[in-house]
């Protein structure tokens, strides 16, 4: 090794130190809004506790007040990181492993009670999500500004305050945009591991399959047969993941589509059904004040699809194969009950709304009613008007 080889060996940054100078923008540009929605959540619980205390509510208010982010399916999560599905009613089944299986591995943290493990685990992971999703937008559009909006946009969404609960949709967000970074990058094995991950995570995590069978059919021709291998692998992975959980049921209780046939009951997503009779039923049941019904979600089932066209627009195919896959599954339920929860698990719309609000003026406007809205939605759902 000549004089210059030794010299350029010396000045060239250690590998953690490069890692560093590449992870601290997005730590950085994640951080305040991660503080600032969870102060949101905090105040929200507590004017839902004053709210029930002071007007004298019922007990179901109560109740729902005190359970604070460990309430509606985040006691689910609770109950099954502490209890297993075994000893739980079958509709448990409907809750995908990895966020209750990541739980439980804290309860040997002194001092950690199984609500607490719940919720640093899904805090940790919205925490994680809001890093990748800044850097993979400023990868993907190179606009910086673009990134930290998206990052705004998504923590202080209507719906992000169950992003702050004991939720899976920070496991699942973060696996997806970790899924499209490998994706997109053509690092497989990234993608691979994160899809497979997602697939534990939420049902429709299954749905990563779509955007990889976009990138796998784009890149074929251009492709070695190593990279094809593992772009199958990856079209795979998020199925793989859920099957993996529909197996262990098949063990468990006997069927295999067990979970899927929870989540389809009646009294949760539903069966299958034409969208347009849905908003109708929902429009009489207005109409008729007998029943106030999902007709308030229709603005944003509006609002899903016209960012959707927006995504097919000015984002690369993947992204809308899977914005618009998710929009499938969500407006062909039965109700449109948490369809705004689904959204918000879709991250490609937040980086259309991103896009959307280059004005300063715009921004604010839409971050402003949206952090309005994020704190009315909390309080509702703290007192159990709202299902999230």
């Amino acid at each position: 090794m000549n004089s210059a080889e030794v010299s350029e060996e010396a000045t060239r940054p250690h590998p953690g130190v490069e890692r560093w100078r590449t992870m601290a923008p997005a730590l950085r540009a994640a951080a305040l809004p991660f503080v600032a929605s969870r102060a949101m959540a905090l105040v929200g619980v507590i004017i839902a506790r004053l709210v029930t205390s002071g007007l004298h509510l019922g007990s179901a208010a109560r109740s729902a007040s005190h359970s604070g982010l460990l309430g509606w399916d985040a006691t689910w999560y609770e109950r099954i990181a502490a209890q297993g599905y075994s000893s739980l009613p079958r509709s448990a089944l409907r809750f995908f492993p990895l966020l209750p299986v990541l739980a439980r591995s804290l309860r040997a943290v002194p001092g950690m009670t199984v609500g607490m493990s719940v919720l640093v685990v899904a805090n940790v992971a919205c925490f994680g999500a809001f890093a990748a999703l800044y850097h993979l937008v400023k990868i993907e559009l190179g606009d910086e500004a673009c990134a930290r909006r998206a990052v705004w946009l998504l923590a202080i969404a209507p719906p992000a305050f169950v992003l702050v609960m004991g939720y899976a949709e920070s496991l699942l967000i973060m696996a997806s945009v970790l899924t499209f970074l490998g994706l997109r990058q053509r690092h497989y094995g990234l993608a691979i591991c994160a899809g497979f991950l997602a697939g534990l995570s939420r049902p429709v995590g299954m749905l990563l399959a779509i955007p990889a069978l976009v990138e796998l059919i784009k890149d074929w021709r251009s492709s070695s047969g190593r990279e094809r291998t593992f772009g199958i692998g990856a079209v795979l992975a998020a199925p793989a993941g859920a099957a993996a959980y529909l197996g262990w049921a098949e063990e468990i209780v006997g069927s295999f589509l067990a979970p899927l046939r929870e989540q389809l009951s009646v009294t949760h997503r539903g069966v299958i059904s034409d969208p347009f009779l849905t908003i109708g039923r929902d429009l009489r049941d207005l109409a008729h004040a007998s029943h106030f019904g999902t007709t308030e979600h229709a603005f944003w089932a509006i609002l899903l699809v016209a960012l959707a066209v927006v995504i097919f627009r000015k984002l690369p195919a993947a992204y809308g194969w899977y914005a618009a896959s998710v929009l499938v599954v969500v407006l062909t339920a039965s109700n449109f009950d948490s369809l705004e929860r689904f959204g918000l698990g879709c991250f490609p719309f937040v980086v259309a709304a991103a896009m959307l609000t280059r004005s300063r003026r715009t921004y604010w406007i839409v971050a402003g009613l949206s952090a309005s809205l994020f704190m009315t939605y909390a309080i509702l759902a703290f007192i159990g008007v709202y299902v999230p």
